[in-house]
C-alpha cells in the first residue's frame, strides 16, 4: 500500500499541470523560464574597421542622394537609412571601445558626437 502513494504521489501534480496547461505550453514555459534564469551571453561581432568605414561612406552617400532626389516615400526611405547608419555608428563605437549611444535611432546631437568621437580615433569615411 505505501508503494501505492510512493508511485502516486509525485504524479500528481504532473498530472494537474498538464490538464491546467498542453503540453506545449508547459514546455514553452519551462524555456523561457530557463532563458530568463540562465540568459546567453551577448556576443559582440566587432567588423574589420575598413568594413565599418566601407558602410559608413556608403551610407552617408545614399542619405544625401535620397535627400537630393524626390524619390516616392522619400520620409521612409530618409528613416531607414538614417537608422542603417546609426545602428554602423554604434557597431563603429563597439569596436573602438568607446561608450556607444542608446539606440537607433539616435538623436541629431548623440549622432554629430559619435561621429566626432570616432574621427577623433582615427576612422575616416
Amino acid at each position: 500500500m505505501i508503494w501505492v502513494l510512493i508511485v502516486v504521489l509525485p504524479v500528481v501534480p504532473v498530472l494537474i499541470l498538464k490538464s491546467l496547461c498542453d503540453g506545449t505550453r508547459m514546455v514553452d514555459l519551462i524555456d523561457a523560464a530557463w532563458r530568463w534564469l540562465r540568459p546567453r551571453p551577448v556576443k559582440a561581432s566587432l567588423q574589420p574597421v575598413q568594413q565599418i568605414a566601407a558602410d559608413l561612406h556608403r551610407l552617408s552617400r545614399h542619405l544625401e542622394a535620397i535627400d537630393a532626389s524626390n524619390p516616392p516615400s522619400k520620409n521612409e526611405r530618409l528613416l531607414a537609412a538614417a537608422l542603417a547608419y546609426d545602428g554602423v555608428l554604434v557597431d563603429a563605437c563597439r569596436t573602438f571601445e568607446l561608450p556607444a549611444p542608446e539606440g537607433p535611432p539616435l538623436h541629431p546631437l548623440d549622432r554629430l558626437q559619435t561621429e566626432a568621437a570616432l574621427a577623433q580615433e582615427g576612422l575616416v569615411w
